[in-house]
């Protein structure tokens, strides 16, 4: 069950009330509109767009890339009520307490929401960007979460939490009720990825992916083996679906990309450690999107690499440092083409957006982070984003012991941070 932490205050016992209390009532409230459109301010209006836009990549290249907005606590997706003021003034100060993302991990965007797993947090934080509310799943009761590092959604909108402590996957239908929990037998999983049929299970321990038949619970077959050649793993950490059904994982220590046929025949791998384009230090987590284009973030470049379907590299955004879109250990990546509306306020009037990315960052004070895909809008120009548009901050000045992927995938001239250890 979800705890909702922006909950409606409840009227119970105002219809009771006798004719002569509800018209009494009814005159302190008329009174009390009256004193506050005489003395208080009027609500506050809705966020103007950011005076500070970040683009990827920079001039002179066209921009693919924007930054959106970013969530840092509960109270970050809250809307303001119009009547705010009122019900304090009749009803006494009405405010939830703020719950804090404290360090999060992998994430997933489904019908307007995103769900953030948080390795220091409780549970699953749902920011509800179109209801304007924040809420745990899996905070209580059987469906309790002893330690969340990675979701997904299923087709029917079933999400599939990734929970090591307990050795298991918990499951929780599309209006965020616990149905269930899949025991996985000496398993550690971190990643996960569902079709209708069957789940697919990154397991730390034993170097492999589980498949198991959704309908039994039960692991049907194993993905790949503990090695350090192409159809084998030494850290397996991220894993999701391409539009063919093809499984796709990152191995975390051979820093390389690798994918299956749903019965585990290995298609293609690419990636290895160094500092071009197309290598990585620390891959994290992944998605692929209905067109086919991959994205992989990568802690230690506090970037994302987009790759095509044979595994060349795009470009990528995000960068260390202070700016708007700024990353700083990120790990977990979500894309929907479906939830662009919802965010359609922080999107700049001259870009066209086709899609949504979050983004969530282990540290740093943009804990998850929503960016667009798109283009700029015909007949626009870079003219036309230049005023408020960050300059220079995400240039990279080519290091060996730097990412370099410019020209057209700008970094940090910052160094990559360090990850504990003891993280997955």
């Amino acid at each position: 069950m979800s705890k909702i932490l922006t909950p409606e205050r409840s009227e119970n016992g105002v219809r009771e009330r006798t004719c002569g209390t509800a018209f009494f009532g009814l005159a302190i409230l008329l009174g009390a509109l009256l004193l506050i459109g005489g003395c208080a301010k009027p609500p506050p209006k809705a966020s103007p767009l950011p005076q500070r836009y970040t683009f990827w990549p920079e001039p002179p290249d066209l921009p693919h890339i924007q930054y959106l907005v970013s969530y840092n606590t509960s109270d970050d997706i809250a809307a303001e009520k119009s009547d705010a003021g009122l019900r304090s003034l009749i009803f006494g100060k009405e405010r939830p307490d703020s719950v804090p993302i404290t360090k999060p991990y992998g994430v997933a965007i489904w019908n307007g929401r995103i769900y953030v797993t948080d390795v220091r947090g409780v549970g699953v934080m749902v920011l509800d960007v179109k209801k304007h509310q924040a809420r745990i799943m899996g905070a209580t009761g059987a469906g309790e979460i002893s330690k969340a590092v990675d979701i997904c959604v299923g087709p029917d909108g079933t999400k599939y939490v990734a929970d090591p402590n307990r050795g298991a996957v918990m499951v929780y239908d599309a209006e965020e009720r616990f149905v269930r929990s899949i025991k996985i037998p000496d398993c550690v999983p971190v990643g996960v990825a569902a079709t209708a049929s069957e789940l697919y299970v990154c397991d730390f321990k034993l170097f492999n992916v589980r498949v198991i038949d959704l309908a039994s619970g039960k692991q049907i077959r194993t993905i790949g083996m503990q090695g350090g050649d192409d159809g084998q793993f030494v850290r397996p950490l991220g894993v999701c679906l391409d539009p063919s059904g093809n499984i796709v994982v990152t191995d975390l220590i051979r820093c390389r990309v690798q994918k299956f046929s749903p019965q585990g025949q290995l298609l293609l791998a690419w990636g290895e450690q160094g500092n071009r384009p197309g290598n990585f230090d620390k891959p994290k987590h992944l998605k692929v999107a209905s067109d086919g284009i991959c994205y992989v973030v990568d802690a230690a470049f506090n970037n994302v690499q987009m790759f095509d379907e044979q595994g060349g590299v795009m470009m990528f955004f995000g960068s260390a440092g202070t700016h708007p879109g700024a990353m700083n250990l990120p790990a977990g990546i979500a894309v929907s083409d479906a939830d662009v509306e919802s965010f359609a306020p922080f999107i700049h009037p001259a870009f066209e957006a086709e899609r949504i990315i979050v983004v969530t960052n282990q540290f740093g004070p943009t804990r998850v982070s929503v960016y667009a895909m798109g283009h700029l809008r015909a007949g626009k120009t870079l003219d036309d984003i230049a005023p408020g548009r960050v300059q220079g901050e995400t240039a990279l000045s080519p290091s060996a012991t730097q990412p370099v992927l410019a020209p057209i995938a700008p970094s940090s001239a910052s160094q990559p941070a360090t990850e504990p250890s003891t993280n997955p």
